[in-house]
């Protein structure tokens, strides 16, 4: 009785399951901007509050920026990220506008601005200054 347990066990076919994506090198280009950046923003616009940028790489590159400031901000996923000629990159909706941010390391910091539209206009301009956790 065991043996033929034992076969059919054997003979029933195992569900094949497909390889996880392999994670990715990261490029030399990237290297520079991976990890958690923090650090505060400043706008005329905008309550004054900080930014948390954490850049990652698993099969592709990744970013999530999160806004923390004492009015609650919602903030959309990270879009159309790139690294280009020693420049971070990127587009995000927040609070119904769209804003585009770009930022360089410069001597350990990474500091950027955003621009945010709405309708077309501009409404608000930040800039700021991360530093590496």
């Amino acid at each position: 009785m065991r043996a033929l347990a034992l076969l059919v066990l054997l003979a029933t076919p195992v569900a094949a399951q497909s390889p996880a994506p392999k994670p990715s090198t990261p490029t030399a280009a990237e290297k520079p901007f991976l990890g958690t950046w923090e650090g505060p923003y400043t706008s005329e616009q905008a309550a004054p509050g900080e930014l948390r940028l954490v850049v990652s790489r698993d099969t592709a590159l990744k970013a999530s920026l999160t806004v923390m400031s004492d009015e609650p901000i919602e903030a959309g996923e990270v879009r159309e990220l790139k690294i280009e000629n020693n420049v971070i990159s990127w587009v995000q909706d927040i609070m119904g506008m769209v804003c585009r941010a770009s930022a360089m390391i410069n001597a350990g910091t990474l500091k950027g601005e955003s621009v945010c539209e709405q309708g077309g206009a501009v409404a608000i301009t930040a800039s700021w200054v991360l530093v590496k956790k």
